[in-house]
């Protein structure tokens, strides 16, 4: 029960187990799996760019063309069409140009967290809570700033709502579901990651046949629950952003979509 019991591979570094590794800084197994993800990204990201500018120095039409075997560049190019087709499909084509990195490294770095479940020894940084609320925080300020700077008449109104009177009533209720958006996006991704950690981590300790098919179901939960934290972040920018009908302009007449605590 070792892995379940919360041993991680770092504790085998003498200096983790007397809290020495920095001097004056206990022991965060959140913090050195962040760092740990960081990290894996980076390589990733670097490995994907080289990649694609060896893919760029091919002649004619063939740097174009790709790959055809699954490496980085080309897992690099799914995940961006992936989130391309998320943002494209809510937002209009210069807010999804604008908000793609935002919610592809979202994506991606949730995902990569996520799938330390699958590695007995090591701890995912998203099955705790404070990680997924300064994730949540960034989206939570990005769009209420952006709607806002858009429209902050048109933004105010639909929390007011349609009739003045019931505004009294209603912009507070508004405001408190708005408030509430960055915790219900932590505590959803917490407790369906630590769930699974458990579970999977259990398993593999009791009756290591039984890891392998939960190990396809800790896949499926990491992949889902970073394709949730991303489309809803993406729900709530098309939300607070005005919709207008120039693609490329945005004017408040536009109008808002449906209010945003909905």
């Amino acid at each position: 029960m070792a892995f379940a019991s919360g041993f991680t591979w770092f504790h085998l570094i003498p200096a983790i187990d007397h809290d020495t590794l920095i001097p004056g800084v206990p022991y965060d197994s959140v913090l050195v799996h962040t760092l740990l993800v960081c990290a894996a990204l980076i390589v990733f990201g670097v490995a994907g760019r080289m990649g694609l500018e060896a893919a760029k120095r091919r002649p004619g039409l063939e740097a174009y063309a790709p790959d055809d075997r699954l490496n980085f560049r080309t897992l690099a190019e799914l995940i961006a069409e992936f989130i391309t087709t998320i943002t494209q499909g809510m937002l209009q084509k210069r807010d999804a140009a604008m908000f793609f990195p935002l919610i592809c490294a979202l994506f991606v770095y949730i995902f990569t967290c996520n799938i330390l479940t699958i590695f007995p020894g090591f701890s995912p940084p998203t099955d705790n809570i404070s990680t997924n609320v300064g994730m949540a925080l960034i989206v939570f300020v990005t769009f209420n700033v952006m709607g806002l700077a858009r429209d902050p008449v048109g933004y105010v109104k639909h929390l007011w709502g349609p009739v003045p009177l019931l505004g009294l009533l209603l912009f507070p209720v508004e405001v408190f579901s708005l408030c509430l958006r960055p915790f219900t996006l932590s505590f959803r991704l917490a407790v369906n990651l630590f769930a699974d950690h458990l579970v999977y981590g259990i398993a593999n300790d009791m009756l290591f046949v039984l890891a392998f098919p939960l190990m396809f179901l800790a896949i499926l939960v990491s992949l889902v629950q970073a394709f949730v934290f991303s489309l809803l972040s993406v729900v709530y920018l098309s939300l607070a952003l005005p919709h207008g009908h120039d693609d490329g302009e945005h004017h408040g007449e536009g109008g808002h979509a449906p209010s945003p605590s909905h």
